[in-house]
């Protein structure tokens, strides 16, 4: 395998998941460009990892974007993770992953916000020789306080393209669909178009993501339309501490939407404006356990209430993968 073609597996492997569950937004309908770094290419046959994880998460105000709704107070939870991945090893031109993510947060005080997702998701790409053209597919399925809250589903077909060395180009388009369970009135089809520029300081032991996406999403009801986009820059790189490798990673997103129709609550359309900053610390315990501190800063700004915040989060977590 090329350097060139080891480089570009990675680099499709850290392009941004349309469904991370650690993006803010509790059903996972974000991409998100902190995504982690991608497995080893592996030359066995079949490439099948596993990860099981627990923590402890302080969020200084506890909320649900998704519908609007705050505690206004802060609470600790437990965190539960599991993921199963795929990877089929690269032989010939097609390239193929899979990979299915249960996680369950489990409140202290404030029970109602607790959360359980399923998410499933495909990735199948094609190397054309001067480009990779592929597509994903993404599922998700989300419980609050046990009750079916969400469901959210994703096609994405993409283009990409590492130029020389150092950059990785990535542009997609996102098909999506959104269907709320106790809130019907929010079920939505969102379209958007996004572009990512991985820069490559060093190889994959320092690395620079830019991204750009454009959301236009149509719900059932004219209030929940909007346009908007949001720019993020991510910087990963790896540390020596005496032997150990540590992975630390800075993250910065802002993020805009202006509504169409009038929020009746405040009688005028809603506009939100999201600054986030985040900072995750990977340490290795063991050749398969790996600890991580993360802190998260939210400032969230709207002219509805529920969701006019500041909030601050700090997680610790130990992951064991197989």
């Amino acid at each position: 395998m090329t350097y060139g073609r080891a480089l570009l597996l990675c680099a499709a492997a850290l392009a941004p998941s349309l469904g991370s569950a650690a993006d803010g937004d509790t059903a996972a309908t974000d991409d998100t460009a902190a995504a982690g770094d991608p497995a080893p290419v592996r030359d066995d046959q079949h490439a099948v990892t596993f990860e099981v994880g627990t923590g402890l998460e302080y969020d200084s105000e506890v909320a649900v974007l998704e519908l609007d709704t705050a505690a206004n107070a802060g609470d600790l939870a437990a965190l539960l993770d599991f993921g199963v991945g795929y990877h089929r090893p690269a032989k010939g031109p097609f390239d193929l992953s899979a990979g299915y993510n249960f996680s369950q947060s489990l409140h202290e005080d404030f029970d109602e916000f607790n959360v359980r997702i399923h998410r499933g998701s495909g990735t199948l790409s094609y190397d054309l020789g001067r480009v990779d053209i592929g597509a994903t597919l993404q599922y998700a399925d989300a419980a609050l306080h046990g009750d079916e809250f969400m469901t959210f589903a994703q096609t994405s077909p993409y283009v990409s393209k590492l130029v020389g060395k150092r950059l990785f180009l990535r542009f997609a388009y996102a098909y999506t669909e959104k269907r709320f369970a106790s809130d019907p009135l929010r079920n939505a089809d969102a379209d958007g178009l996004s572009g990512d520029a991985y820069v490559f300081l060093d190889g994959l032991r320092r690395y620079l993501v830019l991204s750009y996406r454009y959301d236009s999403e149509d719900a059932i009801a004219r209030q929940f339309d909007f346009t908007g986009y949001r720019v993020s820059a991510q910087l990963a790189q790896r540390l020596m501490a005496g032997k150990h490798e540590l992975t630390l990673r800075t993250y910065l997103r802002y993020e805009t939407r202006n509504y169409q129709g009038l929020t009746p609550s405040i009688g005028a359309p809603r506009d939100d404006d999201r600054v986030q900053l985040e900072a995750t610390l990977e340490l290795p315990l063991k050749k398969h356990l790996l600890a991580r501190l993360a802190y998260k800063h939210g400032d969230n700004r709207s002219n509805l209430p529920s969701v006019d915040f500041d909030e601050n989060v700090l997680s610790a977590s130990v992951a064991a993968t197989f």
